[in-house]
């Protein structure tokens, strides 16, 4: 689980509160530009079957377009 660092405690809530702003922002403009978007966290890498099977549901969903 992620922790705020105890030093310089105010800069770190105030960057990590504007990456997510940011973030929410950008995937937003994705999908309105008609991309899917997914998040895959570092520690989702350590279970490679897992991944696999969310990678592969994601690029397969019946409600992306056709790939030509």
């Amino acid at each position: 689980m992620a922790r705020i660092p105890k030093s310089n405690r105010s800069f770190w809530l105030a960057k990590l509160e504007g990456n997510k702003a940011r973030d929410e922002t950008n995937q937003h403009r994705l999908r309105e530009a008609g991309w899917g978007v997914l998040v895959v966290w570092e520690c989702e890498l350590r279970d490679k079957s897992m991944l696999e099977k969310r990678l592969r549901s994601f690029l397969l969903d019946s409600d992306a377009p056709p790939v030509e």
